[in-house]
C-alpha cells in the first residue's frame, strides 16, 4: 500500500488511518492491539471478545442514559452478542450481569412486551368476531357475507375472516 502512495498513519495503539490514493480516508481498527481499558466498545466487537471486556462494557454502559448513547450501546451489544454467542450465554448466567443486561435493554424489552400484548389482544378480538360470524351463520342460516355485513365488518377485512371459516 505504501508503494502505491497510500499513507498509513498510527493514530493510537491498534487504530490506523489510511489516507492518500483512495476514494476516501479509512480507519482500520486491529482489536487485538487495542489497550484493554481504553477501547472496550471496540474490543467487544471482535469474534474473540473477552469476558472481562464484555462485563466492564456493560457496567460502564449503565451510567449512560441519553437516548443516543442507549442506541449506540444497543448496536454494539447486538453485534458483539451475535459474534460471541457462547460468551454472552456465560455472561448472562452471572446474576449481576444478567440484571445489568436487563436494565440496559428494559426499554426494548418493554416495547416488545407491549407489541406482543397488542398482537394477542388483536388475535383475541379477531377470534371473538370469527365466533360471532359462525354463530350468525349457524343460528340464522346466513351466509358469511350476510353475517359480516350484520356485524359491520369492513369489506376489505372480510377475506381474512372467510379464509379462517
Amino acid at each position: 500500500m505504501k508503494k502505491s502512495g497510500v499513507n498509513i498513519e498510527l493514530h493510537s495503539q491498534g487504530i490506523y488511518y489510511i489516507k492518500g490514493q483512495m476514494l476516501f480516508d479509512t480507519q482500520v481498527v486491529v482489536t487485538g492491539q487495542l489497550k484493554n481499558e481504553a477501547h472496550r466498545s471496540l474490543r467487544i466487537l471482535s469474534k474473540h471478545a473477552q469476558k472481562e471486556d464484555v462485563q466492564a462494557f456493560i457496567a460502564e454502559s449503565m451510567r449512560l442514559t441519553a437516548p443516543g448513547d442507549r442506541n449506540n450501546i444497543d448496536a454494539i451489544l447486538q453485534v458483539s452478542a451475535s459474534a460471541n454467542r457462547a460468551l454472552y450465554e456465560e455472561v448472562r448466567r452471572d446474576s449481576n450481569m444478567c440484571e445489568a443486561l436487563k436494565e440496559l435493554m428494559k426499554d426494548e424489552i418493554e416495547k416488545e412486551r407491549q407489541e406482543a400484548a397488542q398482537a394477542a389482544a388483536q388475535i383475541a378480538t379477531q377470534d371473538t368476531i370469527l365466533e360471532n360470524i359462525k354463530s350468525l351463520m349457524h343460528n340464522l342460516n346466513w351466509s358469511a357475507e350476510q353475517a359480516m355485513a350484520a356485524l359491520n365488518i369492513p369489506v376489505p377485512n372480510r377475506s381474512g375472516y372467510i379464509s379462517r371459516l
